[in-house]
């Protein structure tokens, strides 16, 4: 337990700068201070019964750390301000939307307030719904969807239980408990916050069930032909129509940390912390969250599972800030080191989608020298520079870490990148 007036340490490990709510494990009955930005903190207890504060207002640049004062008792204002109100037991007020909840706790209808626009199709199920299915596929049984799952799928799961568990100054938690089947249940806190209007459900399956697929579906009014999907070092756009065979045969596609649909200057997207198969289709898009297959391991789906994911509707079409940044913020969790650990920094890009997306040794043990992996995320061609702190000289090189243009003396180097480009640099320090 730290005393008051002791110190902690945040770092950001994304290659982002983050601004996000960071959820930190800050012993009870203590607050964060700090000069240079007016924080706001509330105490949540999260989904694995862990008490943390969350705290808004804070920005923390990639690869480096803020330093925070804790004292004793609770900040001189503002935790117990909520600016959440309730007009019934079924209409959410929220800063950023009007949310109206159906009998099961769905999200029957989200009324973007920034650009008064309703999100939930309502000739399509209510936002997360959960759907489920017989999933039998005809060879791989643990590794398959086959296309007629999705012609199987229903909304038969049951709530068991609702409640408000924290609301405050930085978010409104509610937790649901819901039987998916006579054996299997779900337990999910949905997270809505005070200045941004992501939702965010943090989500444990109790799984026991044989030959079923567990889809969360998030039925829109946005209208576009394509969604991109994210793959390392980039996206790949895919249709959402299903006009011919090959369309047809994309009834399930890979992503990574984030799918989007974006009309040209308003957009949705699904991020997910370990969730991998997606179905888009028109302003669809259901999130597979689980699956029971048998082979080659009978136990392999079974027991307890944990997954994050995120409904995040923003202005503008797909970009760097609003929706690959907070992709990353999802996937990166702050960490927090007792004392004061003052880290600067490490690298800077100056263009927005150009990112530093993995610093590395260099190979060549005998030298003092770093690898920073860089790309561009948007597909925009760039022209951007790379600051690293304290280096004596930068180089590109190629993957293998062999020279490809000429080194440049100093800290600083100017970058050209091709849309979706990758660059790798070799950093003497």
């Amino acid at each position: 337990t730290q005393e008051s007036g002791s110190f902690i340490t945040v770092i950001n490990p994304a290659p982002i700068d983050r601004a996000d709510v960071l959820y930190l494990d800050v012993p009870m009955g203590t607050y964060l201070v700090d000069d240079r930005d007016e924080m706001e903190q509330q105490r949540v207890q999260t989904l694995d019964g862990s008490e943390k504060l969350a705290v808004r207002g804070i920005v923390i640049p990639a690869y480096s750390s803020r330093v925070f004062e804790m004292k004793t008792g609770r900040p001189e204002s503002h935790l117990e301000t909520s600016p959440f109100s309730w007009e019934s037991d079924t209409v959410l007020e929220t800063p950023c939307a009007r949310v109206t909840f159906d009998e099961k706790g769905y999200m029957a209808s989200f009324f973007d307030k920034a650009v008064q626009r309703e999100l939930r199709n309502p000739e399509g199920y209510a936002l997360n719904t959960f759907l489920i299915a017989e999933d039998v596929p005809y060879f791989y049984d643990n590794w398959d969807v086959d296309a007629d799952v999705m012609l199987k799928m229903k909304n038969s799961a049951r709530l068991i239980s609702r409640k408000v568990i924290s609301e405050g100054s930085v978010e409104l938690r509610i937790r649901s408990v819901y039987a998916l089947t006579p054996m299997s249940t779900l337990t999910q806190d949905m997270i809505f916050y005070a200045d941004y209007p992501e939702v965010r459900f943090e989500t444990a399956i109790d799984w026991n069930d044989d030959h079923r697929l567990l889809k969360t579906a998030f039925d829109t009014t946005i209208l576009a032909d394509f969604a991109s999907h994210e793959v390392q070092f980039g996206f790949v756009r895919r249709p959402t129509t299903r006009s011919n065979d090959l369309e047809k045969a994309k009834f399930e596609v890979a992503n990574q940390k984030y799918t989007d649909i974006s009309e040209g200057n308003y957009g949705v997207a699904l991020l997910n912390d370990c969730k991998y198969g997606i179905s888009a289709e028109d302003g669809s898009l259901r999130l597979t969250l689980h699956k029971g297959g048998n082979r080659p391991d009978y136990r392999g789906d079974k027991g307890h599972h944990l997954c994050t994911y995120s409904f995040l509707p923003h202005e503008g079409s797909l970009g760097a800030e609003n929706v690959i940044y907070p992709a990353y913020e999802l996937n990166y969790d702050p960490i927090v080191l007792a004392g004061r650990h003052e880290l600067a920094p490490l690298v800077e890009v100056e263009a927005e989608n150009v990112i530093p997306e993995t610093i590395k040794p260099c190979e060549e043990e005998s030298q003092r020298a770093y690898i920073v992996r860089l790309y561009e995320a948007v597909g925009s061609f760039t022209h951007t520079s790379l600051c690293a702190q304290g280096a004596k000289k930068m180089q590109v090189v190629d993957l293998l870490e062999d020279a490809m243009d000429a080194v440049q003396e100093g800290d600083t180097m100017p970058l050209t990148m091709k849309p979706f480009e990758i660059k790798t640099v070799k950093v003497w320090y």
